[in-house]
């Protein structure tokens, strides 16, 4: 019993002592700096827009459903593939040197005419085919972008180089397949589209068709919506006898 009755003195004493410590000197507050609250949105932008293209994300949260099919999407111009000027100074010489080749086998003749041409390329890689990066925002870096693949950069009824005139940061709508991967060898896990048309928001044309595909796998097939044909298909009048479009595009032939 005395060891008990002096423990407990001692804890009152204690908690007495505490007691008068705490009223006579008040403790200034604690101030906690804690980084703000991750976001676990995965995108702000929507599944699908009012007016009825797909959001990049929305894409993606549906790659079951839309794989292998052509689909319509709105999103920012984040980057556009440009060939780096050694390669592509490397390449034109190597362009030269062949058609070089080329006239010194309409000169010789005979077998020299269905010859290959071969010409050593000396380490000179070919660029890669054109392709541009689109995403949900302007800001977007290239990992998270979607890949459109194999777009035009000639006219179809010319032959004449036309380059892609929109900027990074300006939005856009492209029209392609949703695939795994590209004929020209572009792959993407998370999917990357086959370009079949792209557009402005006031749906002027900026590019159109394919670079690679033949003509008959270049129409653009939405569901629910009626076939259209784009690309040198598209521009060809009087049909085969009176072609129209140029040859080095896919399909096409000299007027």
């Amino acid at each position: 019993m005395l060891r008990i009755s002096m423990v407990s003195v001692f804890t009152m004493a204690s908690l007495a002592s505490g007691a008068a410590l705490a009223q006579g000197q008040a403790l200034p507050p604690m101030k906690v700096n804690l980084p703000p609250s991750p976001s676990f949105n995965v995108s702000s932008a929507p599944v699908q827009y009012p007016t009825g293209e797909l959001s990049v994300f929305g894409l993606r949260k549906q790659k079951d459903k839309y794989m292998d099919k052509d689909v319509r999407v709105k999103a920012y111009m984040t980057e556009v593939y440009e060939c780096p000027p050694e390669l592509r100074k490397c390449n034109d010489a190597l362009f030269e040197k062949q058609k070089a080749e080329k006239k010194k086998a309409m000169k010789k003749g005979g077998d020299a005419l269905t010859a290959p041409v071969a010409v050593d390329r000396a380490g000179c890689r070919p660029c890669d085919q054109p392709h541009f990066y689109v995403a949900d925002s302007p800001g977007t870096k290239r990992e998270r972008a979607l890949l459109v693949a194999d777009y035009p950069i000639k006219d179809w009824e010319t032959g004449d180089l036309k380059p892609l005139t929109v900027k990074p940061g300006e939005q856009v709508i492209v029209t392609g397949t949703f695939s795994i991967n590209s004929i020209t060898g572009f792959a993407a896990s998370n999917g990357l589209i086959i370009h079949k048309k792209l557009e402005d928001l006031k749906g002027n044309m900026l590019a159109e068709g394919n670079a690679v595909l033949p003509p008959e796998a270049q129409t653009i097939q939405l569901e629910g919506q009626a076939p259209q044909i784009v690309g040198w298909a598209a521009h060809q009048k009087g049909g085969d006898s009176q072609p129209k479009g140029d040859k080095s595009v896919p399909g096409g032939k000299k007027k």
